[in-house]
C-alpha cells in the first residue's frame, strides 16, 4: 500500500526566499560611486574659491580707493559669480557625501 502526496513542496521559511528588494552589492556600488563623484564638485569649489581670492586681490584696491557706491556695484558681479559657484559646488559635495553615507548606514542596518 503506497501513499502518494499531491502537495507541492514549497518553502515555508520566508528567509529562504530570495530578497529581491535589497541588493547589497548594488547598494554598495552606488555608495562608492557617489563617494567618488562627490570629490569632483569639491575640486570645482576649491578652484572657484581660488578665483574668488584672486579677484578680491585684483578688485579690492580699486574699491577701497574709489570709495563710491558705484565701485561696489561694478565689482559685485565678478566677485559674486565665483562665490556662488563655490557655494553650489560645496553644497553638491555635501549632498553626494550624505547620500553615500546614507546608503552605507542602510547596509549596516540591514546587516545588523
Amino acid at each position: 500500500m503506497t501513499v502518494s502526496s499531491d502537495k507541492a513542496v514549497t518553502p515555508q521559511d520566508p528567509a529562504a526566499a530570495a530578497d529581491t528588494y535589497h541588493d547589497h552589492d548594488s547598494a554598495l556600488k552606488w555608495a562608492l560611486r557617489l563617494e567618488t563623484m562627490a570629490w569632483f564638485p569639491l575640486v570645482l569649489a576649491i578652484f572657484a574659491f581660488l578665483i574668488l581670492v584672486a579677484e578680491l586681490y585684483v578688485y579690492l584696491p580699486d574699491v577701497i580707493s574709489a570709495g563710491a557706491f558705484e565701485a561696489y556695484l561694478s565689482v559685485s558681479l565678478p566677485i559674486l559669480i565665483p562665490l556662488t559657484a563655490a557655494v553650489v559646488a560645496a553644497s553638491f559635495f555635501v549632498l553626494l557625501r550624505a547620500a553615500s553615507q546614507a546608503l552605507l548606514v542602510l547596509l549596516d542596518i540591514q546587516e545588523k
